[in-house]
């Protein structure tokens, strides 16, 4: 893994454990916006179902 990669694990797991607060995950990654976070390192909810079907669908498994 590349250096840089840790900084995106980091904010997800962040962003993960937080909810999707952009502000915590500015603070623990000390950006000055929040709004950098969400363009740069915000994801879709991985636990969404509806994302999590379209994955199984995408790859050809079924739950």
């Amino acid at each position: 893994m590349k250096p840089h990669a840790f900084r995106h694990t980091f904010t997800s797991a962040v962003l993960d454990a937080s909810d999707g607060n952009l502000l915590i995950a500015r603070d623990a990654g000390g950006w000055a916006s929040a709004a950098t976070v969400d363009e740069v390192y915000g994801h879709v909810d991985v636990h969404d179902p509806a994302f999590d079907a379209a994955l199984r669908a995408v790859w050809g498994e079924t739950k």
